[in-house]
């Protein structure tokens, strides 16, 4: 009835489904419910920040074999098996009756989302590639960044008019439902080139650690993206309502515009890498001193005791860095062989997942720390400014350590520089 033209582009789409909600779980938990969860549950701030790093944790050390695998099956394969893990723990989480139930479900959460974003990337090169690939895959990343705009503010007025608990298992029947759809789509691909010859995957990691050309890298994104992360997905939200005095639902609203400029970013900075002769560089020093102003403002309206519409500013411009990822991922594409390109992109996850988790737990034991100062109410446990203004701190000189990183990085032009064979 169609051809297997639209089948691949439905089979592709439906990719994107997938890593739009394993997108909104890496948003919506713990963020929008995480007094919720704290006054449910009655656990600390760390135990809270926990469900997010277990996630990440997971997430992060799957990367290299998620690389792999989607370089040798193919990605189709691959996120077709990862996807029955997602719906598995995406449908377990609201159904947990103590903290070791979510604790579990969000890792095996952790393991199925793992996949999604290395199958997009290989589906797309696979298709797409060559000096469209960061214009396309910024399509399809925005597609997929809209999950975590649906983890803001859509998620938490769906909490307050329903609950978390079926809010979240109305969120696991429809990544059922995608994976449904991918499922018989792919019988309609049945394409024949999947596995693929490669090097063992220690070889192949060994040769992305070989090239000098990644670590400028490894070291601004990471450090730039577990900022934003952690405004986006763990503190944000609490920040507002405790600084600010504002209600969840207001609060959602900043991250939403967060996720709106994040996915305005991924629409828009393929097109501009590629008007602007396929640079890259200029968006890795943008994304750094970005960061480090939105670390900068966020102190000075903590304390200069600002009102919450001042807080738009800092939370757009940590936003606006992270619209860069697609081309961040095609930088890291044309720095290293072209038969690596997965597993080269699985690693640079990794470590910007381990820096996402570590920066997420010291979220949370930051705050643990000043919980002596704060005033527990029978809704929340509401932190002082003091707690905020030690965070940021941190993250500013983390921002500092990132900017200085990003001019050590090597202008591409839109062609494979690796020396690395």
């Amino acid at each position: 009835m169609f051809s297997k033209k639209t089948y691949e582009t439905g089979m592709i789409l439906s990719i994107t489904g997938l890593y739009f909600f394993s997108f909104f779980q890496r948003v919506a938990v713990p963020g929008p419910i995480f007094n919720d969860i704290q006054s449910e549950f009655l656990i600390s701030a760390s135990g809270v920040t926990a469900l997010s790093a277990i996630y990440l944790f997971v997430y992060a050390s799957m990367q290299p074999f998620a690389g792999y695998l989607a370089d040798r099956f193919g990605g189709i394969r691959v996120v077709l098996l990862s996807g029955v893990l997602l719906c598995l723990g995406s449908i377990l989480f609201p159904l947990s009756g103590g903290v070791w139930g979510l604790y579990l479900s969000r890792a095996l959460v952790g393991v199925g989302a793992s996949t999604m974003y290395l199958c997009l990337v290989k589906e797309t090169d696979h298709y797409f590639g060559g000096k469209n690939f960061a214009m396309i895959f910024g399509l399809l990343c925005l597609l997929g960044y809209a999950g975590g705009l649906a983890g803001t503010r859509p998620f938490r007025l769906l909490v307050e008019n329903v609950g978390w608990r079926s809010s979240c298992m109305a969120v696991g029947v429809a990544t059922c439902c995608v994976l449904l759809a991918a499922w018989a789509l792919k019988c309609k691909v049945n394409r024949k080139d999947e596995i693929i010859k490669t090097n063992h995957i220690f070889n192949s990691m060994a040769t992305v650690f070989k090239n000098r050309l990644n670590y400028p890298l490894l070291v601004t994104i990471p450090l730039c993206f577990s900022i934003y992360f952690s405004l986006q997905a763990t503190i944000g939200q609490k920040f507002l309502e405790d600084f600010c005095g504002i209600t969840a639902i207001e609060s959602a609203n900043y991250t939403f515009t967060m996720m709106l400029f994040t996915m305005s970013g991924m629409f828009l900075s393929g097109f501009i890498s590629r008007m602007l002769g396929n640079k890259r560089k200029c968006f890795i020093i943008f994304n750094a001193v970005a960061t480090m102003l939105s670390m900068l403002l966020l102190l000075c309206g903590i304390a200069l005791k600002l009102p919450a519409s001042f807080f738009f500013i800092p939370f757009i411009l940590s936003a606006s860095a992270a619209g860069c990822t697609p081309v961040n991922a095609t930088f890291m594409k044309e720095i290293n062989p072209p038969g690596n390109v997965a597993i080269s992109i699985g690693i640079f996850n990794t470590v910007v997942y381990i820096m996402v988790a570590v920066i997420s737990k010291l979220t949370g034991q930051v705050l643990d720390f000043f919980k002596g100062s704060a005033i527990i109410t029978a809704k929340s446990t509401i932190y002082p400014s003091s707690a905020y203004m030690t965070l940021f701190g941190i993250m500013l000189a983390i921002s500092v350590i990132a900017l200085a990183s990003s001019f050590y990085c090597r202008e591409t032009n839109g062609n494979n520089i690796c020396t690395i064979i």
